[in-house]
């Protein structure tokens, strides 16, 4: 499947500036504001979760790009493999080795190893190889390509519903195992593929249901069903909150395990809701969003680095509150937006004008 689908683009867009909202966030010290007893700054930090919304978009465009595949052949595996580096590493790359530069006293002798491990994609399991911290999501992502084939072969040899539902068990079985303390022990789990691979099932579950035309009624394709979709996001964050952990005592790791799925969940709901109903797609799909999620992917690449840099120079004019925070996201999409079409221009157009 080739043609783009606006709303996805949307989605991305959501996810990308959701991203750079929540590090926004952590460069102002984690302001509030408070309205009617409640912290909008805190609540509107769900999309702090872009990342998380980016992999249910990834496992909902690749079930489309594999499944319109006539075999799942090795060779066919090699040539979505070989396509799916070219997309990704030129941008990628180029962002790796300035980021390893502004960086190099920091690396010390670990220069050239974290540069090769970043270029494999297996960063997060190699130590002192951190160049961005935001890397770790590109990981988690090629590790799922490299895994889609192996799931289509038994999604043919079997159905999606199966699959999906052995990887969501699979991986709640591994964060249950981590938060008891017994499998991986550190805070770097979140950051590997295992934590992660479970909130792709959802992208590949709403896939399937897109394309087949299933759930042409009910709550998820109402107006209101995004509301809905949004109040389970919500309460999937809540869950793994420290707060709410802590509240839960004994079985709080159970929380913290299932807490990340259950917002993925939501992400999903939202996703098919805007698939399904007209008015929804629209207003997700709209140009702006489309263009900015075009560029996603040198946005996501490049954030980092033009925050930092509009908040070394311009640091007196932000102070921590939302007035800081509002001004912080606007200067700073001021600057990355154009600075990311520009990287999506050298660095990946070309893929998409090959035959």
């Amino acid at each position: 499947m080739t043609k783009r689908i606006e709303c996805i683009d949307g989605w991305r867009a959501i996810a990308a500036v959701g991203v750079l909202y929540g590090h926004i966030l952590g460069t102002l010290k984690t302001p509030s504001c408070f309205i009617f007893g409640i912290d909008i700054l805190k609540m509107m930090n769900l999309w702090g979760y872009g990342v998380h919304l980016f992999f249910v978009i990834s496992g909902f465009c690749f079930f489309l790009v594999l499944d319109g595949r006539g075999n799942n052949s090795f060779s066919e595996a090699l040539k979505f493999w070989k396509k799916r580096w070219i997309r990704i590493a030129p941008a990628f790359y180029v962002s790796c080795i300035l980021f390893a530069l502004l960086q190099m006293k920091k690396l010390n002798g670990y220069f050239f190893p974290a540069i090769i491990a970043n270029f494999l994609f297996i960063q997060p399991y190699i130590p002192h190889a951190e160049i961005n911290a935001i890397y770790w999501s590109l990981s988690t992502e090629w590790i799922f390509y490299m895994v889609l084939p192996l799931l289509f072969f038994f999604i043919r040899k079997g159905n999606v519903y199966t699959v999906v539902l052995i990887v969501l068990f699979i991986g709640q079985a591994l964060n249950i195992l981590h938060y008891k303390g017994l499998l991986y022990p550190g805070d770097s789990w979140q950051y590997t593929f295992f934590a992660n691979f479970e909130h792709f099932a959802w992208g590949i579950l709403i896939s399937f249901l897109f394309k087949n035309d299933i759930i042409k009624t009910g709550i998820i394709n109402k107006k209101t069903g995004i509301v809905t979709g949004l109040l389970i996001a919500y309460l999937g964050k809540m869950l793994f909150t420290a707060a709410f952990v802590a509240k839960a005592g004994r079985w709080g790791f159970i929380f913290q395990s299932i807490g990340p799925l259950v917002m993925t969940f939501g992400f999903a709901w939202m996703i098919l809701n805007s698939l399904n109903n007209s008015a929804i797609f629209k207003i997700i799909g709209n140009k702006i969003f489309v263009f900015i999620g075009r560029i996603s992917y040198s946005f996501y690449l490049w954030h980092t680095l033009i925050l930092a840099l509009v908040y070394r120079q311009m640091q007196a004019y932000f102070p921590s509150n939302i007035y800081g925070v509002l001004l912080l996201l606007a200067t700073t999409l001021i600057i990355l937006v154009p600075f990311s079409f520009l990287s999506y221009r050298l660095l990946e157009a070309f893929y998409f004008k090959r035959k």
